[in-house]
């Protein structure tokens, strides 16, 4: 996640999270590498669980490794300049065309090829400025990308939490990130539309109470 961003694991988060890594642990296996969306509107509670599954993976009896990758670490503009563009396209430009998904297809490539040593970027959200993380994926069998488009994405467990910002607006307050303004508003509001687009590629769904649910992928 990017540095300097705040977690809130609350005990339902915890619950639904050790679920889901339940589940991985049955299915995977020991050549196995699998990625794991998790995908919803903004204070959805995403890195959240996330973090959780990661978490879960690794203090199970098989220490099963992971890495957490998210979509606000591949933004193609820093925040001050993306937002200027969002009001000068009167939000038209708020969406998936604002991450680089070609440096993260190509990141998730080289996981699926075991590739060794990767460049990922990591976003201070503290100094608005972008790092780089050397990571060997050769000994990570499991791969987790949270945010917001994380569901555009072919995964093995593509994963939805079906909180809106109406059920979600007390732990953004919570977790105070960004000021709850006009402006702010207009670009949720967008990103809600771009959001329930790709909703659709998900196969498990985390209710708005935090149950997990199952369903048939829609090709």
């Amino acid at each position: 996640m990017p540095l300097g961003d705040v977690l809130l694991i609350k005990p339902e988060i915890k619950k639904v999270a050790s679920e889901i890594s339940d589940i991985i642990l049955k299915d995977i296996s020991d050549d196995d590498k699998i990625i794991v969306a998790v995908g919803g509107e903004s204070g959805s509670g995403k890195s959240e669980v996330a973090h959780e599954i990661g978490h879960d993976l690794f203090k199970s009896s098989r220490k099963i490794r992971s890495f957490i990758l998210t979509f606000d670490d591949f933004y193609i503009f820093p925040r001050k300049e993306r937002n200027k563009l969002r009001l000068k396209t009167d939000f038209e430009s708020v969406g998936l065309s604002e991450v680089d998904q070609v440096e993260l297809k190509y990141i998730v490539k080289k996981f699926k090829k075991d590739a060794g040593l990767t460049l990922i970027p990591i976003y201070d959200i503290r100094s608005n400025l972008q790092h780089r993380l050397v990571v060997n994926f050769q000994d990570i069998p499991v791969l987790i990308i949270d945010g917001l488009y994380a569901n555009s994405l072919y995964a093995d467990y593509n994963i939805f939490i079906e909180r809106s910002l109406r059920d979600t607006i007390e732990f953004q307050k919570e977790r105070g990130k960004e000021v709850m303004d006009e402006f702010r508003q207009s670009v949720l509001e967008k990103e809600h539309e771009a959001v329930m687009k790709i909703k659709k590629n998900a196969n498990y769904f985390i209710t708005k109470n935090y149950k997990l649910k199952k369903v048939k992928r829609v090709i």
